[in-house]
């Protein structure tokens, strides 16, 4: 192979140690003021300490009202808590690793629900999260984080205010493309305003996988009218709320969902029983788990010059130069960092070559109740 996925690279601004860095996955390890737990900290250095390339965090809350029903959420939006997000970052630098936020508003899926409904919404409350988005961005570069990330991907607000499939606004915030890009258009220039140098990534859907969504020629079109605002890399990941299992692709894990899942674990068991019988036959994965936004990453690194990042399915060495070789700039993981978080240095260092995440998607149902961990396809006692 042509380029080393192990070599430092400089990316927008940001030397990684490698290629490979590890993708925002929402942790639940703040405390009931959204300040990072040494639990979190110990998360991240020990990232740090497996060699990965750099960390992109799990979401932090640009707003009270924009966090997640989940719990356990960072937020970053007041002034209180920068100090004790830089002794989080302090930890994760003293191993050379860079670390960047990922800034986000949870929109119907925040603790207020369909109050953030674009559709509903005065254009003053559509306003106002131009400024939440600013504000939480210097309290992440005062925390000393070295960049943010801006999420647009997987049916949160700035998702959805992107979708032609949720946004129906007649308005200047939809209707067409150039309408629907107005919003987050907007928090990047107030971003890049504030802070001329810092770098700005994005989370963004190259697909959506439902009718009237979001496809790979429109997200392409997407990034371009970023990179022209002043975004400085795009991440290409995937999916609404109601395709999660197609954001996260792998086993649908029924039994975890019957468990733990809001609004599912409460039902009568006879009713369960039903609904595992249906849900095995409906709901069995037809689609690769490999490498699956690899096309659509590809077309929009085609339409743009900042550098291009592709997580989804990348489960071992041959993943990460195969993304790399195809023009990619950086691959980005998750899960099978959760149950190994030294997996890039046993890469390195040629002790294996695949990840042993077996894809059960425990942990994304798990993390709605309490802390990520992986649970490897067995359920919580």
């Amino acid at each position: 192979m042509s380029i080393d996925i192990f070599k430092p690279v400089e990316i927008s601004g940001i030397q990684f140690n490698n290629r490979i860095i590890r993708s925002a996955t929402h942790e639940g390890m703040a405390d009931e003021n959204g300040k990072p737990t040494e639990k979190l900290t110990r998360l991240y250095t020990n990232l740090a300490k497996g060699e990965v390339g750099g960390i992109i965090t799990g979401f932090i809350a640009v707003s009270e009202e924009g966090k997640t029903t989940m719990p356990g959420m960072c937020s970053l939006h007041t002034d209180e808590n920068i100090e004790s997000f830089k002794k989080m970052v302090d930890e994760v630098h003293k191993y050379k690793t860079p670390i960047i936020a990922q800034i986000a508003h949870c929109g119907r899926y925040s603790v207020v629900g369909n109050k953030y409904d674009i559709n509903n919404m005065d254009v003053e409350e559509i306003l106002k999260i131009i400024d939440d988005f600013t504000e939480t961005a210097i309290h992440c570069k005062k925390a000393g984080f070295d960049g943010v990330q801006i999420h647009c991907a997987h049916g949160y607000f700035l998702s959805e205010v992107l979708s032609p499939k949720k946004n129906h606004r007649k308005d200047d915030f939809g209707g067409s493309r150039e309408k629907r890009i107005y919003l987050v258009q907007k928090i990047i220039e107030s971003i890049r305003k504030a802070m001329p140098m810092y770098p700005i990534f994005i989370k963004l859907n190259g697909e959506e996988s439902v009718s009237n969504g979001i496809k790979a020629d429109a997200a392409a079109w997407y990034a371009k009218v970023m990179e022209k605002a002043g975004a400085s890399a795009i991440e290409v990941s995937r999916g609404l709320q109601e395709s999660a299992f197609d954001m996260a692709r792998g086993q649908v894990p029924i039994d975890m969902i019957l468990k733990e899942y809001h609004g599912v674990s409460e039902l009568p068991s006879i009713v369960k029983k039903i609904v595992k019988l249906f849900a095995k036959k409906a709901l069995i994965p037809k689609k690769s788990w490999r490498l699956y936004n690899l096309e659509s990453a590809k077309v929009i690194k085609k339409n743009v010059n900042i550098p291009v990042i592709v997580v989804g399915g990348v489960h071992s060495v041959e993943d990460c130069e195969e993304a790399i070789e195809s023009g990619m700039d950086i691959v980005s993981l998750s899960r099978p960092l959760i149950l190994e978080p030294s997996l890039i240095k046993k890469w390195k260092e040629e002790k294996q070559k695949n990840s042993k995440c077996i894809s059960c998607n425990y942990c994304l149902i798990g993390v709605d109740n309490r802390p990520l961990r992986c649970y490897f396809g067995k359920l919580p006692k």
